[in-house]
C-alpha cells in the first residue's frame, strides 16, 4: 500500500502520519542492493527516488537495468508505456550530495566499510538539514546501530539514524531488519518500523537493542564461515556446502550472487567487534585471519561472483539473465573444475533424507534433518560439526534476550528461505531425542571434533569452556523448567503459530504470514492482515493454522469485552488475496520431468474441512467482521463470503480480450472463481455461500465464468462499498467495524442466529421477550438506559461476556494451538 494506516493503534499514529508525508527517498549506492531498493520503492510507492553514487559507471549500469526492466514489463503487459515513462521520470541519478537535499529519507547502501561510511555521513551532515529529514537508514550486515551512529558528529542526526537491512534480492525477499540502538529516538524507530512494514510491505524484525548483524546475517554468515576453514577442494564446496541445501541453498552459491564484499568485510568487522561471549567469534579469528586464504585470493583477483567482470567466484557462471553455475573452484589449484555429484557412499544420509521426504510428500522436512543429524556417515558428521553450533547460537540469542524464538524462526524462513525454520529444527530434535538426548548429541559432536579447540568451544553446552564458559546452554534451563519446545504449533497441520515467552513460560502468537493488530480500548476493533504479498497472500496449511490461532485470540478478547469487531485486509499494493496455494496441490516438489504427484482424497478433503470449519466459526460468532480487499481469487474470494460486510478497492490492469485477440487496459474483476477451468471446485463453499447471500444462479455463473468487477459486485449486492483509494477503504472499513463493535453481544448473537435460521414468527416473539430478561441478557439495563435517557451521561457498557450464555453460540474449547492449554498462553 502506498500509504500507512494505524489500525486504531494510537501509539503509532505520529509515525503513520510522518510516513504518509514522505515524498522522496535518496539511495546512496547504486550497486546490487541499492538497485533492488530503488526497484522496490518505484514499484510500491509514488515517491521520487534519487540514486546517488560517486561512480558514473555504476549510475549508468543502474539506469540501463532499470530502463530495461520497465521495458520488459511493458512488453509483458504488466505495465503501460505511460507507466514506464512515469517510473523513469520519478528516478534521478546523481553524483552530487546537493541533489538529495529534498529527500525525506536517506538510505546508505554503499559499503560495509566503516571508514567509507564515515566519509559518507560527514558529507550528509554538511549537505542535509536534520530538521527536514525524517530518518537516515544504513544497510549493514555486521555493524551495530550504535557503532555507526557515532560516525555522525551531530546529536540531531544520531537521533534520526537507524540500521535498516534487507536481503538479496531486495525486491523479491520479504524479510527486513530495523534496529534502533541507543541513540535513535523512539519516534524514529516507530517511523522505521511502520515504513518497512506498510510501505515496503516486508516482514519486519524490529530490534530495539543492538546486535551485530541483527538476527539473520550472523546465521547466514556462519553457514559459510563454519565450512570455509575446512574447504580444500571444489568437492568440499559442493559436498560440505550441500549440507545447507537440506535447509535452503548452498551459501557459497548465494554469496556469488550477492557479491563477496559484504561477506569479507563483515568477517573482518565481526572478528574485531564481536564480544568475547559470542559463541561464533572464533569463526572470524583463526591464526590472525578473518577468513581463509583461498577466499582472500578470490577477493584479491576480483573473482567475486556472477556480477564480477569474469563472472567467477566460488563457481564459474554462465552468461544471460538467469546465470547457472557451470563449474566450481578448486582452491588447491585455483582452477575451475566440473561440479560433481555429492558422494552417495559417504553422504548417504543426505540421499536418505531426500527419499524419506519424497515418500511422505514433504519438502526438506524437520524429520529428515533429524535423521541426518543422528547418522553415522559423513553427512551426519557434517551436520553435527556445522549445523549444531549455529543451532546453539540461536539458543544463545534467546537466552540473552536478543531475539525471541519466533523472530529467529521467521528470519530463517523468510530471509534465508529455510523450508523449515531453525527453531522448528531445534524443537524437532528435542521432540525426537528429548533435551537430554540433544545435549548428548552435541557432546558427541564435541568429542568427534576434540582436536579442534575452536569447534570444542562452539559446541560447549555445559558452560565449561569457550566463549560461553560459566553460562550453560539454554537447554539446561528448559530442562529444569520442564519446557520442551520453543514454538507453539497449530491444531490443523502442526505449523508454527506461537513462540515461547521465556520470562513467563507461556506462549504468545507469532505469525510468519499474518499480522495481528490488538484492539484499542476505544475502538475495540482487532485487525488481521494477510501479510505475504510476494506470494499473493495465498491460503496454505501454515496460513490456516496461523489464522485459526489468530481468530481464537479474537474470541478470547471478545469474551473479555475487549473486542467487538475484526477488520480483515491484505498487505501489498492492490490488497490482493489469492486462493489456495497451488504448490500444495502436489505432494512434495513439483518437477516437470517427473510430473504431478496428486494429493490423496483424504488430504484434499482435510484442507477443505478445516478451512470450512474455521470460516463457519467466523460466520456464526457474535464478533462483527468487515473485509477490505482488492482482487480476490478462489479461496480469497470465498473467505469474504463468510464476512458480515465486504468493502472493495477497484482494480485495473491488462485483460485479454479472447474475441478480439488482444490485451486491453481496463477494470479488473475483484471477485474471481476460476476453479472450474482447472478441473477443481471452489473448496471453501463458494456456490453455497453465494446462494445464501441471495445471488441468483446467473450471477453465480458470471462470477465463476468471468468474475465481477468491484462496481458490478456492488450493483448485485455482493459488495457493501467501493473505493479507488486503498487508505480511504481502510479508514471507512475500520470506522464501520468500530461502530458495529458497539452492538451488545447478546443481541448480536441472537441476530446472527435469526439470520441463519430464517423466518420463524413464534421464535421471534420468544426471543424478543428474552432480550428484556436481565438474567439472560445482562447488557439490557445499560442498553435501555441509553435508549430512554438520551440527555444523561449513561455508564459505559461492559461488553465482557464472562459466564453469560449467548444464544446459539458457545466459545470453542482450546486456543488454536496443539497440545497447549489456554492457561499456558500469554
Amino acid at each position: 500500500m502506498k500509504r500507512a494506516f494505524s489500525f486504531g493503534d494510537r501509539s503509532i499514529e505520529p509515525a503513520v502520519q510522518r510516513v504518509n508525508e514522505v515524498r522522496c527517498v535518496a539511495v546512496i549506492g547504486a550497486g546490487t542492493m541499492g538497485l533492488g531498493i530503488a526497484i522496490d520503492l518505484l514499484k510500491k510507492t509514488d515517491y521520487d527516488v534519487i540514486l546517488l553514487d560517486v561512480q558514473a559507471e555504476a549510475l549508468e549500469r543502474a539506469k540501463t537495468k532499470l530502463d530495461d526492466l520497465w521495458q520488459q514489463q511493458v512488453k509483458g503487459s504488466q505495465i503501460r508505456e505511460e507507466d514506464a515513462k512515469a517510473l523513469k521520470a520519478r528516478t534521478k541519478y546523481t553524483q552530487k550530495y546537493a541533489d538529495i537535499k529534498a529527500a525525506d529519507i536517506i538510505w546508505e547502501v554503499a559499503t560495509e566499510r566503516s571508514d567509507v561510511k564515515a566519509k559518507i555521513f560527514e558529507t550528509i551532515e554538511k549537505a542535509i538539514d536534520p530538521e527536514r529529514i525524517a530518518a537516515i537508514f544504513s544497510n549493514t550486515s555486521s555493524h551495530t546501530t550504535g557503532e555507526l551512529a557515532v560516525l555522525f558528529k551531530s546529536e540531531a542526526f544520531r537521533e534520526k539514524f537507524l540500521t535498516v537491512h534487507g536481503y538479496f534480492p531486495f525486491e523479491a525477499n520479504r524479510l527486513i531488519d530495523v534496529m534502533k540502538g541507543k541513540y535513535a529516538s523512539n519516534d524514529t524507530f516507530a517511523f522505521g518500523v511502520v515504513f518497512a512494514d506498510q510501505i515496503l510491505e516486508k516482514t519486519v524484525i524490529a530490534l530495539p537493542i543492538d546486535h551485530h548483524g541483527y538476527i539473520t546475517d550472523p546465521l547466514f554468515q556462519a553457514m559459510a564461515a563454519v565450512i570455509s576453514w575446512d574447504v580444500q577442494t571444489g568437492e568440499d564446496i559442493v559436498q560440505l556446502g550441500g549440507l545447507w541445501e537440506l535447509f535452503t541453498a548452498n551459501p557459497f552459491s548465494v554469496l556469488d550472487q550477492t557479491g563477496h564484499m559484504p561477506y569479507t568485510e563483515s568477517s573482518r568487522h565481526l572478528g574485531q567487534a564481536l564480544p568475547e561471549t559470542d559463541r561464533l567469534r572464533s569463526l572470524y579469528n583463526r591464526e590472525g585471519k578473518h577468513y581463509p586464504d583461498w577466499i582472500a585470493r578470490l577477493e584479491k583477483d576480483g573473482f567475486t561472483g556472477v556480477n564480477s567482470p569474469v563472472r567467477k567466484g566460488f563457481y564459474a557462471w554462465s552468461d544471460g539473465a538467469r546465470p547457472k553455475a557451470e563449474s566450481v573452484l578448486d582452491p588447491a589449484t585455483g582452477k575451475y573444475v566440473p561440479i560433481g555429484e555429492i558422494s552417495r557412499k559417504e553422504f548417504w544420509s543426505y540421499y536418505e533424507a531426500t527419499e524419506r521426504d519424497r515418500r511422505a510428500g514433504k519438502i526438506k522436512s524437520a524429520e529428515s534433518l533429524v535423521h541426518v543429524a543422528c547418522a553415522d556417515d559423513a553427512g551426519g558428521r557434517a551436520f553435527r560439526r556445522y549445523a549444531l553450533p549455529i543451532c546453539l547460537y540461536a539458543l544463545d540469542m534467546v537466552q540473552d534476550r536478543i531475539a525471541t524464538p519466533g523472530q529467529i524462526n521467521i528470519s530463517t524462513r523468510a530471509g534465508l528461505r529455510y523450508k523449515v525454520g531453525l527453531i522448528e529444527v531445534i524443537d524437532s530434535l528435542i521432540a525426537h531425542l528429548t533435551i537430554n538426548g540433544l545435549l548428548e548429541l552435541v557432546r558427541r559432536a564435541r568429542d568427534e571434533n576434540a582436536d579442534d579447540p575452536c569447534m570444542v568451544g562452539m559446541l560447549d553446552v555445559d558452560g565449561e569452556t569457550g566463549p560461553r564458559k560459566g553460562r550453560p546452554c539454554l537447554l539446561h534451563e528448559m530442562k529444569k523448567r520442564n519446557l520442551t519446545r520453543l514454538l507453539g504449533y497449530g491444531t490443523y497441520f502442526r505449523t508454527p503459530v506461537a513462540e515461547l515467552d521465556l520470562d513467563t513460560g507461556g506462549y504468545r502468537g507469532c505469525y510468519l504470514d499474518l499480522r495481528f493488530c490488538e484492539p484499542s480500548s476505544r475502538g475495540r476493533v482487532a485487525g488481521i492482515v494477510f501479510n505475504n504479498p510476494l506470494r499473493g497472500n495465498v491460503w496454505n496449511r501454515a496460513v490456516l493454522d496461523q489464522f485459526a490461532h489468530a481468530y481464537h485470540r479474537v474470541l478470547r478478547l471478545h469474551r473479555e469485552g475487549r473486542c467487538g469487531a475484526v477488520l480483515f485486509t491484505a498487505a501489498g499494493t492492490g490488497m490482493r488475496m489469492l486462493g489456495a496455494d497451488a504448490r500444495e496441490f502436489n505432494r512434495g516438489w513439483f518437477e516437470r520431468e517427473k510430473g504431478y504427484v496428486p494429493l490423496t482424497e483424504a488430504e484434499a478433503a482435510a484442507f477443505t474441512r478445516n478451512g470450512m470449519g474455521l470460516f463457519r466459526l467466523i460466520q456464526k460468532s457474535p464478533v462483527a467482521t468487515v473485509g477490505v480487499f482488492g482482487e480476490k481469487w478462489g479461496g480469497g474470494a470465498e473467505f469474504n463470503y463468510f464476512l458480515d460486510l465486504r468493502y472493495d478497492v477497484r482494480a485495473e490492469g491488462f485483460m485479454f480480450d479472447s474475441l478480439e485477440r488482444k490485451t486491453n487496459w481496463q477494470p479488473k474483476s475483484t471477485y474471481n472463481q476460476p476453479e472450474l477451468d482447472f478441473a477443481i471446485l471452489g473448496g471453501f463453499g463458494a456456490a453455497g455461500e453465494l446462494k445464501r447471500l441471495g445471488l441468483g444462479d446467473s450471477v453465480i455463473f458470471e462470477i465463476f465464468d468471468q468474475g465481477l468487477t468491484a462496481d458490478r459486485a456492488y450493483q448485485v449486492g455482493l459488495s457493501n462499498g467501493v473505493f479507488d483509494d486503498e487508505l480511504e477503504a481502510l479508514r471507512r472499513g475500520y470506522e464501520r467495524a468500530r461502530l458495529m463493535a458497539k452492538d451488545a453481544p447478546y443481541s448480536r448473537a441472537l441476530f446472527k442466529q435469526q439470520l441463519a435460521r430464517g423466518a420463524d414468527d413464534e421464535a421471534l416473539a420468544t426471543e424478543t421477550g428474552e432480550v428484556f430478561n436481565p438474567k439472560k441478557n445482562p447488557f439490557i439495563s445499560i442498553g435501555l438506559l441509553a435508549l430512554l435517557d438520551r440527555g444523561a451521561r449513561v455508564p459505559k457498557m461492559d461488553y465482557a461476556c464472562g459466564e453469560a450464555e449467548l444464544p446459539g453460540w458457545e466459545y470453542p474449547l482450546g486456543n488454536g494451538m496443539a497440545d497447549v492449554d489456554a492457561a499456558e498462553e500469554v
